[in-house]
């Protein structure tokens, strides 16, 4: 979800918990936020965040089974 805050000027994009379940059910809240984690501490602005990347994120942290 983005948000623009017109008083700040400021473009506020929000990724949370319940998104990365969205996309990999079988996380507990523990996982997903770790999954967070990583993508805000190797973001790349020329990447970006979007659904592919949450996936790719949570298959390198948490492999999924099979």
């Amino acid at each position: 979800m983005a948000f623009y805050d017109e008083k700040t000027e400021t473009l506020i994009i929000k990724w949370n918990v319940e998104d990365v379940q969205s996309v990999r059910p079988d996380l507990n809240d523990e996982q997903a936020n770790d999954v967070l984690y990583v993508l805000a501490e190797n973001f790349d602005a020329n990447i970006g965040v979007d659904w592919d990347v949450i996936v790719m994120a949570a298959e390198q942290l948490f492999p999924e089974d099979g």
